[in-house]
């Protein structure tokens, strides 16, 4: 118990610290955007292209980690979709946001720091394989979802042109292209590179907690709080069980594996949802209320799973 909460402690006090401080004068609204856009944008593709780039390209039977995630989350996604339509008869555009609500993790913010105390560098590795196509996945998808129902109400532009622009500009996406090709090409990666990229590669984890607390710190609880609910049980309960199921049962990977991908599934939703929400008008508040949540009771919900994951567990 004592090594889960060095593992949980110091990731939720430092998202406490940034809560509190963005309840004061100290940091004005808006200062929680500069801070998510530096981790975004230079900080964890600094650490994902310092990992991948010097590192042999994956193996073959690494992309059986990503299929075993990738099929219990686009099912949990399908199915949130069904319930947010039959359940609770949002429009279409609405269940979208609610589905990546229940899916999307933050894997950047919360996640590093989780996995290196948990699994050490070799479980950020794979957590930074897993997330390599997340944004891919379900920011596309959901795009499309939400394009289309602009397009049916009258607005809105091209589907296919929306999501290449999703694709382009996602720095994850970038970092990791990058540096499977400087791996692929053998080019060398020299002593003062990896200097470089370490400086902002060793900032994305507690620049990324503060700057999430002091987010969270301007969130409401506020819309259809059972809608909400629901979203954080899909992603905090159910979600970690399909996944543990599909790579311990069905793909039988090794136990590091399936404890990391188990734990990335069980993190609280991104603010990712909050943000495509505000940006198409739709579900904001009820992604808010997701995020507020999730991320209060994951600290109960993580904890459980490291100590259910640990050498004599899985």
């Amino acid at each position: 118990m004592g090594d889960v909460f060095l593992i949980i402690g110091p990731v939720f006090l430092i998202m406490m610290l940034g809560f509190g401080l963005g309840k004061t004068k100290l940091f004005p609204p808006g200062s929680s955007s500069i801070l998510i856009a530096f981790v975004w944008y230079v900080a964890i593709p600094a650490l994902m292209f310092r990992s991948v780039a010097p590192a042999t390209l994956p193996q073959a039977d690494e992309l059986l980690l990503v299929f075993g995630y990738y099929s219990a989350l686009l099912t949990l996604y399908l199915l949130a979709v069904l319930v947010s339509k039959f359940v609770f008869k949002l429009t279409a555009a609405e269940q979208g946001i609610f589905a990546l609500s229940s899916c999307f993790a933050n894997g950047g913010f919360i996640g590093i720091p989780i996995l290196e105390g948990a699994f050490g560098s070799e479980g950020v590795r794979l957590l930074l394989v897993i997330l390599s196509f997340h944004s891919l996945t379900l920011l596309t998808i959901t795009t499309v979802i939400a394009e289309r129902a602009a397009q049916r109400s009258g607005g809105g532009g091209s589907v296919v042109t929306k999501t290449l622009q999703s694709l382009g500009q996602n720095p994850l996406l970038l970092a990791l292209v990058s540096g499977l090709s400087w791996s692929a090409l053998g080019l060398p990666f020299p002593e003062w590179l990896d200097r470089v990229l370490a400086l902002p590669a060793q900032s994305a984890a507690p620049t990324g907690l503060f700057a999430a607390g002091l987010a969270i710190a301007g969130f409401k609880i506020s819309g259809d709080l059972k809608q909400a609910l629901i979203a954080v049980a899909f992603k905090l309960m159910l979600l970690p069980l399909m996944v543990f199921s599909t790579t311990h049962f069905v793909f039988g990977l090794p136990d590091l594996w399936v404890g990391v991908a188990t734990l990335t599934a069980a993190l609280p939703t991104g603010m990712v949802a909050y943000t495509f929400g505000e940006q198409y008008g739709i579900g904001s508040r009820r992604a808010a209320t997701t995020v507020v949540i999730g991320t209060a009771t994951s600290i109960v919900t993580l904890a459980s799973l490291l100590i259910w994951l640990s050498p004599s567990g899985v």
